[in-house]
Order: C-alpha cells, then sequence, then structure tokens
C-alpha cells in the first residue's frame, strides 16, 4: 500500500469510529428496548394461549361427551365419533399451519434492523470506497 493511501485511510477511519462508536451504543438500547418489548409481548401471548387452550380442551371433552351421549344408543355412533374426532383433526392442522405461517412472516426487532440499514449506508456515504488504481497489485 502506498504512503498516500495509508495515511487518507487514517483520515478517514477517524472520523469513521467518531460515528460507529455512538451510532452502536444506540443501536444496542433500540435492541435492548426492542427486545424487553417483545419479550413482554411474547409473555402476555403465551399466558393468553395457555388459558385458552385449556379452556378449549375442558369444552371439547364435554363437547365430545355430551355427544357421544346422544348417539350412543345409534348403530353408527363409531362412524360419527369417528367423524368428531377427524373434524378435531383437521381443525388442529389448519390452526398449525396459520402458526406456521404466522411465524415465518415475523420478523424480530424490525426498527433495530432499518436503523442498522441506515447507518451502513450512511458509513458507505462517509467512507467512500479506494479508487481503482489504489488497489494492490497481484
Amino acid at each position: 500500500m502506498k504512503p498516500n493511501a495509508l495515511f487518507s485511510a487514517l483520515d478517514r477511519a477517524i472520523p469513521a469510529a467518531r460515528v460507529i462508536l455512538p451510532a452502536l451504543a444506540h443501536r444496542g438500547e433500540l435492541a435492548s428496548l426492542e427486545a424487553g418489548e417483545a419479550r413482554d409481548h411474547l409473555a402476555g401471548s403465551l399466558a393468553l394461549t395457555l388459558g385458552a387452550a385449556i379452556l378449549t380442551l375442558l369444552g371439547g371433552f364435554a363437547a365430545t361427551f355430551a355427544f357421544a351421549a346422544l348417539v350412543w344408543a345409534r348403530e353408527d355412533r363409531g362412524v360419527l365419533l369417528a367423524l368428531v374426532a377427524l373434524i378435531y383433526f383437521l381443525a388442529a392442522a389448519g390452526l398449525a399451519w396459520v402458526t406456521t405461517r404466522r411465524l415465518g412472516r415475523w420478523q424480530p426487532l424490525p426498527e433495530t434492523r432499518r436503523q442498522l440499514l441506515a447507518d451502513q449506508a450512511c458509513l458507505r456515504d462517509l467512507l467512500p470506497s479506494r479508487p481503482d488504481s489504489e488497489q494492490p497489485s497481484p
């Protein structure tokens, strides 16, 4: 590397460090805040989901037993109860599919990502790439 290129790179390093270090500190604070918000949202959602799941299971048991009691005297009770079970399995598969699609679309820390990309663009503008004439020869 030529001495002029080295001094030019050093001249750009100090302003870049002045920009990079505070920006990283601010982005770290933002990521911490967003992670805390995501944690609280997840904890609340899990608690609500657990409550809904427990009540749904209890209601499903009661409804299934009530249906079984209604059709117990019929000859085709096995087929009817198998259809009820099939409906349960199809509904569970549908919910699993919706959940996987929802989780696939979720992007954690969106604002932190956006700001880090903006920081990267700012640094690219602050530190222009070397001209082709300064690149080392093989």
